[in-house]
């Protein structure tokens, strides 16, 4: 005989009951829970162009590429993203500094930013390279606020950027505060910061940021901070150089939920530090830093529940095409620009391996250094590896700026012989061993931690870099026109305002007496003395060398 079954059905009060209690549920949750991305850049130094004016192959690094990305996040992103920068925008590029400090246009970094729509950016020491009326005339183009909290009026003591922004965004306020670190007067010329001082940078955070959760209220307070970490992140071990960096020393600050850093040129991705989520892109527009923020409503208003985060990589990133479009014309009118020819030169030269033995290029660059002068000797550096082989044939203004790519000016100093020696031995810790273990010459080993820009080397003296002995004791054989130097003789010693004003932490020359200051630029100089000297003869004299007896540098051109 069949089974009976008997099915039983909620009525349709029960079903409408419980839907409402469900819907409400989840309404209560979406409620108490919002979603925040930040997208973060550092250190753009001008890269906006599509394609590398010096090389003219595709740039990796630029804005346009992190355009694109920005796009995408913005298409696909859960709720509000917030794009920001932790400074030194205007420095850099050709395609940035040609228009905006030479033409007198519009900085096409800014214009790019603009079009992105940053939301915010902190001031960095290089804004101040071409002076206050460049920088200024940028800020007042920027459609998002250039900030930095601890740079001050120095008569009124008032701020002269706007320390910070509120962004309300979904009911959440995200205070944005800006810093910047206070070597600038390290490392600038006076006159273009004058009238203006930089708090220590911590004593700002503090003041604005309980600011920033007191007065405005706050929820989240997010810290753009032109400055880098003097400690490793991971280990707490302090670096060998700080080069102007505090960024540690900002997260023992009370009340700040996420530091953005720069300046140091030091990735470090997302992660946490004395429970604030830090992170650090690489410079010059090839990485960007993304964080996706789960914030829940507690005790009144918004707190960070969960947070994920990672370094995003565009150097292959597609462009975005209508910046790349934006930019078309200034690009073109600078490459035009970097064709011109300055000079001219005999036989071939190059950079590679001019920090481990004398080479015509760094011998070039003292040589115009000390005919502008008049000094006695000269400090200089090789600051970037970029240049490419040249010649023989002319020299042009792209090849110029490849090699000398910042916007230093010069400075004569009054050192004694032993403060000399002191000089070269701060530079000599760069020579820091040598390997034989290989089955060629026994060649140098380098300390990777001091950047190859502060290794310098000096004209008119001879002498050698012993790497086999300790710190402190390398420099060897130390004449002048044959003769052991002279530890208390006086000597006029040029160098570029980064270095005189502390840049690489070189001893004595900050406390030096001043006899004598550029007016024009290193690259100025170097056109000039290009012109004065057409056809250029590179020789190399060779009055440096490491361990020649011990090592076999690596070849070069003359």
């Amino acid at each position: 005989m069949p089974r009976e079954t008997t099915r039983t059905t909620p009525n349709a009060a029960a079903i409408a009951l419980v839907t409402l209690l469900v819907v409400t549920a989840s309404s209560a949750r979406a409620d108490d829970m919002r979603s925040l991305t930040i997208l973060h850049t550092s250190d753009l130094h001008g890269h906006v162009a599509s394609v590398d004016p010096v090389t003219g192959e595709p740039a990796t690094g630029s804005l346009a590429r992190v355009a694109g990305l920005i796009r995408e996040v913005r298409e696909t992103a859960p709720g509000t993203v917030l794009v920001l920068d932790s400074g030194d925008t205007l420095q850099g590029s050709p395609v940035e500094e040609l228009p905006h400090v030479h033409w007198g246009e519009p900085s096409p970094t800014v214009a790019a930013m603009n079009r992105i729509g940053y939301d915010a950016a902190a001031v960095g020491n290089h804004e101040f390279n071409f002076g206050l009326e460049v920088l200024r005339r940028a800020e007042r183009q920027a459609r998002f606020p250039l900030l930095s909290a601890n740079t001050v009026d120095a008569d009124t003591g008032e701020p002269a950027f706007r320390p910070y922004v509120v962004l309300e965004r979904a009911g959440v306020r995200i205070g944005v505060l800006g810093l910047t670190t206070p070597s600038v007067p390290r490392w600038e010329v006076p006159a273009h910061y004058a009238g203006l001082h930089f708090e220590p940078i911590a004593d700002a955070a503090r003041r604005w940021v309980d600011t920033l959760r007191r007065d405005e209220r706050c929820d989240v307070v997010v810290v753009l901070a032109h400055t880098g970490f003097e400690r490793d992140p991971r280990t707490g071990e302090a670096r060998t150089r700080r080069y102007g960096n505090h960024a540690w020393e900002l997260t023992r600050v009370d009340g700040i939920d996420v530091l953005l850093t720069g300046h140091d040129h030091r990735a470090e991705p997302p992660q946490e530090l004395h429970g604030v989520v830090i992170a650090q892109p690489r410079a010059r527009a090839r990485t960007v830093t993304r964080l996706d923020l789960t914030l829940e409503r507690r005790d009144g208003g918004w707190r960070i529940a969960h947070w994920s985060g990672e370094l995003v990589d565009v150097t292959e990133h597609p462009l975005d095409p209508d910046l790349v479009e934006a930019t078309a014309d200034v690009e073109a009118r600078v490459r035009s620009a970097l064709d011109r020819t300055v000079g001219e030169v005999t036989d071939p030269v190059d950079v590679t391996g001019c920090r481990l033995r004398d080479c015509a290029v760094l011998d070039m660059v003292h040589a115009s250094q000390l005919e502008a002068s008049g000094a006695d000797l000269s400090l200089t550096a090789l600051l970037s590896d970029g240049a490419p082989p040249l010649g023989p044939g002319p020299v042009t203004e792209r090849w110029l700026r490849a090699m000398y790519v910042y916007p230093n000016r010069l400075v004569a100093v009054r050192l004694t012989g032993a403060q000399v020696v002191d000089v070269l031995e701060h530079s000599a810790r760069y020579h820091d061993g040598i390997d034989c273990s290989g089955d060629g010459p026994c060649v140098v080993t380098t300390d990777a931690a001091i950047p190859r820009y502060n290794v310098d080397s000096l004209a008119g003296l001879s002498y050698r870099i012993d790497p086999t002995r300790p710190e402190g004791s390398r420099v060897t054989d130390v004449r002048l026109d044959g003769h052991p130097l002279d530890p208390g003789r006086v000597f006029t010693v040029v160098m570029n305002t980064y270095r005189a004003f502390g840049g690489g932490d070189y001893p004595h020359v900050t406390d030096a007496e001043v006899v004598w200051r550029s007016e024009g630029e290193v690259v100025d100089l170097l056109r000039e003395w290009l012109a004065h000297h057409r056809p250029w003869r590179p020789t190399v004299d060779g009055n440096w060398s490491v361990a020649p007896d011990l090592v076999e540098p690596p070849r070069t051109g003359r």
